[in-house]
């Protein structure tokens, strides 16, 4: 029986061990499309046509062309733009920048990390890192006075984001009101738990709506949503927080770990308090071995991880190393392997793609991939069938 790893099907490149780099300007072209059209799917409606581990494949090769060629990179690549350039800016303006987090894969990555830092900042650490899941979600900005919670922004473009206060109310862990008059910007992920997923897809379904393809898209579709007739409970864990408004909140010499505590005492909830917890470690080595206990814990919690975050714990180290213009150079995100289902061939559809050529595509029984649905497969061409040795009924993974 023939095996189809989804490493491969659900994509449309191979494993990046496996991947070779784009062949030539032509495949630049296309690939940029490809990471396009991704991206402007998952902000638009929040309905990506790939994957997370597909994307960050397609994503470092697009990348890997540009290093190598750097006078033909097309000048409207959005790889080094927060969310690709394709997220809605909206009109709030963000307290300081919010950006996205680079990609390791594996331990030389995460040791690659560190020498670069080192570099930044002309010494090894000496303030230690911290170690906290990667939640799948959507980015906010949380911002209270005097205790209240009054404006909540997506992360749009990393300057500016939606105003989407109008799901104040909705969000465990992020309440309306603290027992304290404390004012700071809090910044985290919001996301649907498992159980959360599970009735607002009930709530959906009863109200004659689509349900959610997976948790991730839910949310950000939720998050954007104002003229639905019900409203849907989603959670959130801090993983920052910075001072506003002068209030002196957040301390300029608070570390990392010191903040989220302040943050907690306030009554907001933060990524400490998950599963999966928040660890300050002294080097590298052992970060490296708390990302793999929390990949250890992946499938028994509560709500989705893709990844482990690392961070400088000291300010002033984080400060010292800077930020580019997508990503801060003091944090880097360890992305964990995608996860794996069997499921069955049933059939193969053929389409006529934009360029006119022919495009086969896998119609799988129904599988469950990390609160995902999954019923088709991209199958690359027919050399990539007769190769596979593919058949109606094999099992695939």
């Amino acid at each position: 029986m023939t095996i189809l790893s989804a490493e491969e099907a659900l994509s449309a490149m191979p494993t990046r061990s496996a991947m070779p780099a784009v062949a030539g300007p032509e495949a630049y072209r296309a690939a940029l499309t490809r990471l396009r059209d991704a991206s402007r799917a998952y902000y638009g409606d929040g309905d990506s046509p790939v994957d997370d581990a597909t994307y960050d494949r397609l994503r470092l090769a697009v990348l890997d062309w540009e290093r190598a060629h750097p006078g033909e990179a097309g000048p409207d690549s959005p790889t080094g733009l927060v969310g690709d350039g394709a997220a809605p800016a909206g009109d709030v303006a963000h307290t300081t920048r919010l950006l996205s987090l680079d990609n390791v894969f594996d331990p030389a990555g995460l040791t690659a990390w560190g020498a670069s830092l080192q570099r930044r900042l002309g010494h090894e650490s000496a303030g230690g890192f911290t170690v906290e899941p990667k939640l799948d979600g959507a980015a906010i900005a949380a911002r209270y006075r005097a205790g209240r919670l009054e404006q909540i922004v997506t992360r749009g473009n990393g300057t500016h984001g939606e105003d989407v206060s109008h799901v104040i109310g909705t969000i465990e862990g992020l309440p309306e009101q603290l027992p304290v008059p404390a004012t700071f910007e809090v910044r985290g992920e919001v996301l649907f738990t498992q159980q959360q997923f599970e009735t607002a897809n009930e709530v959906r379904a009863a109200h004659g709506a689509q349900v959610f393809a997976n948790p991730r898209n839910g949310t950000a579709g939720t998050l954007r949503a104002k003229d639905r007739p019900y409203r849907l409970a989603m959670t959130f864990w801090a993983y920052g927080a910075l001072d506003l408004d002068g209030a002196g909140f957040i301390p300029a010499t608070a570390t990392h770990a010191e903040t989220l505590a302040a943050v907690a005492a306030a009554g907001v909830r933060t990524t400490a308090e998950t599963p999966a917890g928040l660890h300050v470690v002294a080097t590298l080595a052992e970060a490296q071995r708390k990302v793999d206990e929390i990949a250890a814990l992946r499938p028994v919690l509560p709500f989705g991880i893709d990844g482990v975050v690392i961070k400088t714990n000291d300010p002033a180290e984080a400060a010292a190393a800077g930020a580019g213009s997508r990503f801060p150079h003091w944090a880097i995100a360890f992305k964990l392997p995608a996860v794996e289902r069997q499921t069955v061939l049933k059939d193969v559809v053929w389409d006529v793609g934009r360029t006119g050529v022919l495009a086969p595509t896998a119609i799988l029984e129904p599988v469950d991939i990390d609160g995902s649905t999954v019923t088709r497969a991209t199958l690359h061409n027919p050399a990539d069938i007769r190769r596979r040795d593919l058949h109606l009924g094999d099992t695939v993974i």
